[in-house]
């Protein structure tokens, strides 16, 4: 990790810096979470419907390991 751009002389901007970073954080968490869930549903529905796990694997960056887990996941929850 680079921490040239820390200003050593300077420490309250610094933990001025990391609280307006943990409250963007914070803000977007929620967002991100719901998107991820709906991720994940489509996966499971686009290989539901034939597209090929490899394609799935490309666009989500997931493993197919992964994307069997989440397909038997789905299976044992009835949500397929």
């Amino acid at each position: 990790m680079d921490h040239e751009d820390v200003d050593r002389e300077h420490p309250d901007s610094a933990g001025a810096g990391l609280t307006r970073a943990a409250k963007a954080y914070r803000r977007t968490e929620k967002a991100h979470e719901e998107a991820r869930r709906e991720l994940k549903r489509a996966a499971v529905r686009a290989m539901a419907a034939g597209v090929k796990q490899s394609e799935v694997v490309k666009v989500t960056g997931w493993t197919r390991e992964y994307l069997r887990r989440l397909r038997k996941d789905r299976k044992d929850h009835g949500d397929d």
